[in-house]
């Protein structure tokens, strides 16, 4: 089912368009606004596939808002309603990229044929994207799959001095034969030890989160390379030509802003430095060999020359036990608490990924996962925060709009009586003795 945001500075108009019966179209509606600038904000809370715009507006015009959706939502179709005096107006939009118009007053039948014919578009090119979507996914896992494992090879000292070459080409890996090269690791101090209380779910969240960080805070500072060991979380960091302690304190510095989120304080050891990338398993295991001597909390200990036997000696962190720690869903809980503390204004799911530090579509899965989507979760906690500003007289119904997060009051009422089963007015009219 496709979603569609109706956009009308004349309530008449997109009301009536919002009641009639999308779902037998296999449609459904994302939003109403009253002029471009509300229906850009009803894009961030939640994107549609659709606008059903008309094009006089105030504020931002239909045609104002086509470049803005354009620019921003590529993909998203633009439907234009026009009076017969902005036909001018609608040949515009058709060459800045709508995919219809409509002329006012407009006809059900000619409307719902249009939205029918859109809808087979959008489903063959959705498949489309879709296969072109899993041809990348499947190129971009094959090549973090090389590159992790030449990674966890070359610090274990498992790749021969002539294979180093061909296996750096396969996994897209630049060398530089001219290079300081050091490694450094860090460890929750939770579980560096052993992953007593981590469940598997949420040791593939720490690794997720953890790779997703590293790689803006690493890679795209064109620092090195970093792996993270999926099985124990463990970062190591392969440092070229830098000052590994003074880079690794900032990334130390960067990650302890989620100390919270992960419940815990980390540990980092730097290795020694060597000038030939053969040798980069002798930095590694001097820097195991500190972390391993090293106490817990937010520690950084530097590690000295040791000799090591190349490809025999693999990277084996010591096992110990570990207080058992109960495993929670740090994100999720503190994804829903950034909400509470700010669903008051213009909350989007982008923006809190961004503070969770992960991508959109995946903390969309993990809500998901507990049994509800992010947009229900955030309706359901205004809606509840409305239903107690109801029960006091003295604020305004059009003021409790504004109080819980919402710019449309007719949209606000909508999505009010559909989660409670009465109208905001209704509800306090109830709540009196």
């Amino acid at each position: 089912m496709f979603s569609i945001l109706i956009v009308d500075d004349e309530a008449e108009i997109r009301d009536g368009l919002a009641s009639l019966d999308w779902q037998s179209i296999d449609y459904e509606i994302a939003g109403v606004g009253a002029h471009g600038l509300e229906a850009l904000a009803l894009m961030e809370e939640r994107p549609a596939d659709v606008i059903l715009t008309d094009i006089r507006m105030p504020f931002m015009d239909g045609i104002q808002l086509l470049e803005a959706v354009k620019e921003k939502y590529p993909y998203v179709k633009v439907i234009i309603l026009s009076g017969y005096d902005d036909f001018e107006y609608a040949k515009k939009a058709l060459r800045l990229g709508a995919t219809d118009y409509l002329l006012k007053p407009t006809i059900i039948e000619d409307l719902f044929a249009i939205f029918k014919e859109l809808h087979q578009k959008m489903i063959n090119e959705k498949q489309v994207e879709y296969r072109q979507a899993t041809l990348e996914r499947k190129e971009r896992l094959l090549s973090r799959m090389l590159r992790m494992k030449f990674l966890k090879e070359l610090l274990a000292g498992m790749v021969s001095p002539e294979d180093i070459e061909q296996a750096a080409a396969e996994a897209e890996f630049i060398l530089s034969q001219e290079s300081a090269y050091q490694v450094s690791i860090l460890s929750l101090d939770r579980m560096r030890n052993g992953l007593s209380g981590v469940s598997k779910k949420e040791l593939r969240l720490i690794v997720y989160s953890l790779n997703n960080m590293l790689s803006e805070l690493w890679e795209a500072r064109d620092l090195g390379y970093h792996y993270v060991d999926p099985e124990t979380a463990r970062c190591y960091f392969i440092g070229r030509d830098i000052d590994s302690q003074t880079e690794m304190l900032k990334v130390k510095k960067q990650l302890s802003a989620c100390m919270g989120l992960w419940q815990s304080t980390f540990t980092i050891s730097i290795g020694v430095s060597v000038t030939n990338i053969e040798q980069l398993h002798v930095s590694c295991r001097s820097a195991e060999l500190a972390h391993a001597s090293s106490g817990e909390g937010n520690r950084l200990c530097m590690g000295t020359y040791v000799e090591v036997n190349s490809r025999t000696e693999i990277l084996e962190p010591l096992k110990q036990e570990l207080p058992t720690t109960k495993g929670t869903h740090y994100m999720i809980e503190e994804a829903k608490k950034y909400i509470r503390q700010n669903y008051s204004i213009n909350v989007t799911l982008k923006k809190v990924a961004e503070h969770v530090h992960v991508t959109p579509n995946y903390l969309s899965a993990l809500f998901k996962e507990t049994g509800e989507n992010f947009i229900q979760y955030m309706t359901t906690l205004r809606i509840e925060q409305a239903k107690t500003l109801l029960k006091d007289p003295r604020n305004k119904i059009y003021e409790i709009v504004e109080m819980v997060g919402y710019s449309d009051p007719a949209y606000f009422s909508a999505t009010f009586k559909k989660y409670v089963g009465k109208t905001p007015l209704e509800y306090r009219l109830s709540m009196e003795p």
